[in-house]
C-alpha cells in the first residue's frame, strides 16, 4: 500500500536535519561537523536529538572519541548520502538554465598562479552555472565594499567576524633549479682554488624577507656577506627569475610544492622554518550563505582536507 503525498511529508524529517546527520555520519566527530556547518556543537546535538526522536532509534553512540553509527544510523547514513548526491546532480543541471551566478576571489598573484590555478579546473567542470572571477592583488581586499565574495589571505587566521578556513601549512624552504645546485655544489667543493665557480645570487622577497629568520639557527648561509643578491617586491616575479636559474631563494612551501614534486625546483640544502602564517579562506557572515560561496568554501575544504581549519 502507497502512502499518500501527505501522509509521507509527515513522516519525513527535515531536509535540514538530515544534513546535520550527513556531514555528522561524514566526520564521526561534532567539532569537524560544527565547523563545516557554521554551527556551535551544542546546536548540532539537539538537531541529532530531535531526528532520533524522530525516527524512533538511536543514529550514534557517543564515546570519549567522537561518535560511532548504530545499525540503523549507518543505514540511513547510506540513504543519505545517494539522496543527497541525487539532488545535487539535478540542481546541478537545473541551475544551468537558470540565472548564473557570479563568484569573486581574491588572492594574491603568486598563490593564484602557483597553488589555486592548477586546482580550478574541477571546480569549474563541477558547477558550470558559476562564473568565477579571480582578483589578483598584492594588499587584502575589503569584504564588505569591493565586492569580492572570498579573500585569499597569508596571516595567522586572526580576522575577527568572519568566516576563516585555513588552507595551508607552510614551511620556508630554500629552493633553486637543479642547475644552480650544482652551481652551488662545486662553489663549496672548489676550496678556494682560482678561479672558483661564480657564486648564485640570491632571490629577495623585499616585502617577505625570510633570510634573517634562516640564520637564527647553525643553519647554511644562503648569500655570503659578500655574495650577489637580486631584490623582488612580488613572489611570482621572483619565482619567474628563480626558475630561469637565476639564484636560490627562501620561498613559502605552498608555492612550490608542486615544481619540487615534478623536480623543476629542488632544495639544495636541508632545512625549514616556520614564521607562524598560513593562507586562508576568508568570507564576511552576509556572503557565507550565497550558492556560490557555500560550494566554493566545500570544494576548499575537499582540495586542502589536511588542513582546513575553521576560525
Amino acid at each position: 500500500m502507497r502512502l499518500s503525498n501527505t501522509g509521507l511529508l509527515a513522516r519525513l524529517p527535515s531536509l535540514r536535519s538530515l544534513l546535520v546527520f550527513n556531514v555528522a555520519g561524514k566526520h564521526l566527530n561534532l567539532v569537524r561537523a560544527s565547523e563545516e556547518l557554521f554551527q556551535t556543537q551544542g546546536a548540532l546535538s539537539r538537531q541529532l536529538k530531535a531526528l532520533e526522536d524522530h525516527v524512533g532509534f538511536a543514529l550514534f553512540e557517543r564515546g570519549p572519541r567522537g561518535l560511532r553509527f548504530t545499525q540503523e544510523g549507518e543505514l540511513l547514513y547510506d540513504f543519505t548520502c545517494r539522496a543527497f548526491d541525487l539532488l545535487g546532480t539535478g540542481l546541478n543541471r537545473l541551475m544551468l538554465d537558470v540565472e548564473r551566478q557570479t563568484l569573486v576571489v581574491s588572492a594574491a598573484r603568486s598563490f593564484s598562479l602557483r597553488n589555486l590555478a592548477v586546482r580550478l579546473p574541477e571546480f569549474i567542470a563541477a558547477h558550470p552555472w558559476i562564473d568565477l572571477r579571480i582578483d589578483v592583488h598584492r594588499f587584502y581586499a575589503d569584504l564588505e565594499s569591493s565586492g569580492v565574495d572570498i579573500s585569499i589571505r597569508l596571516g595567522t587566521g586572526d580576522w575577527p567576524h568572519y568566516h576563516v578556513l585555513r588552507l595551508t601549512d607552510d614551511v620556508i624552504v630554500p629552493v633553486c633549479t637543479p642547475a644552480v645546485a650544482r652551481c652551488l655544489q662545486e662553489a663549496e667543493g672548489s676550496g678556494g682554488a682560482a678561479g672558483p665557480p661564480a657564486q648564485p645570487a640570491f632571490l629577495r622577497n623585499t616585502e617577505r624577507d625570510y633570510l634573517d629568520l634562516w640564520n637564527q639557527d647553525d643553519r647554511r648561509r644562503l648569500q655570503p656577506d659578500d655574495g650577489p643578491s637580486l631584490n623582488f617586491n612580488d613572489s611570482a616575479t621572483l619565482l619567474g627569475v628563480l626558475e630561469a636559474g637565476m639564484g636560490v631563494t627562501l620561498i613559502r612551501s605552498s608555492l612550490v610544492d608542486a615544481a619540487l614534486q615534478c623536480g623543476t625546483l629542488v632544495q639544495p640544502y636541508p632545512g625549514q622554518v616556520r614564521d607562524g602564517l598560513n593562507y586562508h579562506a576568508v568570507c564576511a557572515p552576509r556572503s557565507s550563505d550565497k550558492p556560490a560561496v557555500m560550494l566554493f568554501l566545500q570544494w576548499l575544504r575537499q582540495v586542502y582536507p589536511a588542513h582546513a581549519v575553521v576560525g
